[in-house]
């Protein structure tokens, strides 16, 4: 969803699972539940999601039907942004205060759930699935509609599904492009980073600043994980993703693999090497503007890294504005530079609420495929619906083209509350060309911290 940075997938996502305070004691069995139509008085079905102003006014005709199709039921939305801990902490208040009944959520996905033997103990929304805060949805017939594979992937434990994941986007990789700049400079789409890094210099070549980042808010990011992903899966197929991200866990927390290994270092030294081209300002560029100004000026910036959630929104801006979306192309192998997909909003039913017959009812309202295409429409996407089709947008033709040859986004190694953060990621902000720090130095930064926390 929109405001999902490039770290949603490590940083926002682990500090989010993080959250400790949740209470995890007893009395998890449902508190009841409520039928939706025939009792004839007034019940209040709460539904709260981060914000994405296209994707909650979506949303709110979803609800305004609903309550047309349940006389006496009103829904209560409650929203806050990701950013400034804002969605956070009004998950934990309704969490605690056990006060919800459809709960967005960002999928934990099985990494969540580290072996017992690293002694790691879940928390946060890992935690409240495994203690049964969560039903299990496995048998809605609502589920039918979806991949029982992805939907395991985003919100399986054990032999369960404890949610189901309603988008997708490419965070990691994104990258958007001015179709008529590259065209006006004899230049194609890039398809391997050196035909990339070619365009880029034949761009500044000419006074054009080819890159546009919002550093302020950490997006350099894309280009550092997108790299890294294109890199680590270049030999492999998309199916492989997760064992490979299961066995790279396994192999760090095992010593077997360090951030200090040649692929590292190639990740580090391309993210360098591309943004060499980006705006000087960019340190102080914020997320929540970048969109609209890379709009606006339609004579530079041909290249913009930003998540496929931002599409409609730039095309809000400037709809005149012929632009289109792909992934950045980090590796040297054309077909390894796929794009690196990002399961996103899943929503769940808590065992204790107070309607779960009406979140249900809801859920089911939500992805019937009608409702579920205008949504998708709105927000931009990715479908997870087999049989409704990713829309078809006018910035989505490479995405169409390619999504279905995408992979899922790599997670971190294991790692827990009590581990330094360098040990799990780099601070790219004080990494080059934001920092002093030299991406060597970072590396073996987080080598160092990692291996003292594990033990080896």
């Amino acid at each position: 969803m929109a405001r999902t940075t490039p770290l949603q997938s490590v940083g926002f996502r682990r500090a989010f699972a993080a959250l400790a305070a949740v209470p995890l004691s007893a009395g998890l069995a449902a508190c009841g539940s409520s039928s939706g139509s025939g009792s004839g008085s007034s019940q209040t079905l709460t539904i709260a999601m981060w914000t994405n102003p296209a994707a909650v006014a979506q949303t709110e005709k979803v609800n305004a039907e609903f309550e047309k199709q349940h006389p006496g039921v009103k829904i209560k939305m409650q929203t806050a942004p990701t950013a400034g801990n804002a969605w956070p902490t009004l998950w934990q208040s309704l969490v605690s205060a056990k006060s919800v009944d459809v709960l967005a959520q960002f999928p934990p996905t099985p990494h969540a759930y580290p072996p017992a033997s690293t002694g790691i103990i879940p928390q946060g929304t890992p935690a409240l699935i495994q203690s049964g805060q969560f039903v299990d949805l496995s048998n809605q017939p609502f589920m039918k509609r979806f991949d029982p594979a992805a939907q395991k992937y985003a919100m399986g434990y054990n032999n369960g599904t404890y949610g189901v994941m309603t988008a997708e986007y490419v965070n990691n990789s994104g990258m958007f492009y001015k179709k008529d700049l590259l065209t006006k400079y004899g230049l194609s789409v890039p398809t391997t980073y050196s035909e990339f890094i070619n365009d880029m210099d034949v761009l500044k070549s000419k006074g054009i600043t080819p890159l546009y980042v919002a550093g302020k808010d950490g997006y350099q990011s894309i280009a550092w994980f997108g790299i890294m992903n294109q890199l680590l899966m270049q030999d492999k197929p998309s199916t492989d993703a997760p064992a490979v991200w299961e066995k790279r866990a396994q192999d760090f927390w095992n010593g077997a693999q360090s951030w200090t290994d040649p692929v590292y270092a190639d990740t580090a030294n391309r993210y360098e090497k591309v943004l060499s081209y980006m705006e000087p300002n960019a340190a102080g560029v914020p997320a929540q503007s970048a969109p609209g100004v890379w709009a606006a000026k339609t004579n530079d910036f041909p290249f913009f890294f930003d998540g496929s959630y931002d599409g409609n929104t730039i095309a809000q801006s400037n709809p005149g504005l012929n632009f289109g979306f792909m992934a950045l192309p980090g590796a040297d192998d054309a077909a390894a530079n796929r794009a690196v997909l990002a399961p996103d909003l899943s929503w769940v039913v808590p065992t204790w609420s107070k309607h779960q017959q009406l979140a249900m009812e809801w859920l089911d309202l939500f992805t019937q495929p009608d409702n579920y295409a205008a949504w998708l429409k709105a927000t931009g996407s990715i479908s997870t619906e087999p049989a409704v089709p990713t829309p078809a947008l006018s910035w989505t033709d490479w995405l169409s083209t390619h999504a279905s040859q995408g992979f899922v986004n790599a997670e971190q190694p294991w790692t827990s509350t009590k581990f330094p953060t360098a040990a799990g990621d780099q601070d790219r902000t004080k990494m080059q060309p934001f920092g002093s720090q030299t991406p060597a130095q970072a590396l073996k930064e987080s080598a160092d911290a990692y291996k003292s926390a594990v033990g080896h």
